[in-house]
């Protein structure tokens, strides 16, 4: 069950949400997918393997050539949640913890879409996908994620972002907003999978990254920090000298600006979430940015 604290919360962003959206709507911006629509996007002279039914006849008489009208993606798009629970979620040393923040990321994606009518799917995965529910659109719905999120256990071993898209590939047959929730603390160089090069061609995704203060700074005091890493278990003493803390901060601006580098090379949308601020606001500047494009 939801505590009461996370439920007020949760209460609060179901209305505030509601009343934010009215102009930064889920399904307001123009999608920047090109695909079966009304919105105009550009022509552009007819190439071999174009579809024939896309040349504008118009537009080809005036300029003597055969020339395609491309079209926006319908605004009217399903939206999926795919969440990290892996133990590194759990992580929490300001006001909340990655789990709380990532529970108040779903409920405000799944308030907007609601006040939008888009229907909400929801996935969660570790080391692979351990929950999956096709797009719904009612107020229940919401809820009922709300709490499958919130009761689902952190999973033991590594994060692994490869077989949860991999199956968001494999499943989502409609274009989609896919909202990726996860720290990606990971191995692997998911930027280089295929998988997601197809899934950011099929569907507008969007990585959402909880942050929370002591993956940037070591904390204030001397002697020594004894760091363990959740998924693996692993202790560290961390000496709290200067240079100590200067490296720990290097690391975490060069992690930091790789992430912010292998997303823009996938073509995937990215915005980071801080747990010792208000959740909602990074996602809401986010819409507006989308909006303003």
């Amino acid at each position: 069950m939801i505590p009461p604290a996370v439920m007020r919360e949760l209460r609060y962003l179901e209305v505030y949400t509601a009343k934010k959206i009215r102009s930064l709507r889920l399904g307001a911006y123009t999608s920047p997918l090109r695909g079966p629509g009304f919105d105009f996007d550009e022509h552009q002279p007819y190439r071999p393997g174009d579809d024939v039914r896309r040349i504008d006849w118009n537009v080809t008489a005036r300029m003597n050539a055969p020339f395609v009208r491309h079209t926006h993606a319908e605004r009217e798009l399903n939206v999926m949640v795919a969440l990290d629970v892996s133990r590194s979620m759990e992580l929490g040393t300001s006001h909340y913890s990655k789990k709380e923040v990532l529970t108040f990321i779903t409920g405000s994606l799944l308030f907007s879409a609601l006040s939008d009518q888009i229907n909400t799917g929801f996935m969660a995965f570790a080391d692979r996908v351990v929950a999956f529910t096709q797009p719904r659109r009612t107020r229940g719905a919401a809820w009922t994620m709300l709490e499958q999120c919130w009761a689902l256990a952190p999973q033991p071993g590594a994060t692994a972002i490869g077989p949860a898209i991999q199956h968001l590939v494999r499943t989502l047959k409609k274009t989609s907003v896919i909202f990726l929730v996860s720290d990606f603390m990971t191995d692997e160089d998911f930027a280089a999978d295929r998988n997601l090069a197809v899934l950011a061609a099929r569907h507008d995704v969007i990585a959402v990254i909880p942050e929370d203060p002591a993956e940037a700074a070591l904390p204030a005091g001397r002697g020594y920090a004894h760091v363990r890493d959740l998924e693996s278990g692993r202790d560290v003493a961390v000496a709290l000298r200067p240079a100590s803390r200067r490296r720990y901060e290097e690391e975490a601006r060069r992690r930091r600006e790789a992430l912010a580098h292998a997303f823009y090379r996938a073509s995937v949308d990215h915005v980071f979430v801080p747990t010792n601020g208000r959740p909602v606001e990074p996602l809401l500047e986010l819409f507006a940015r989308r909006l303003a494009k």
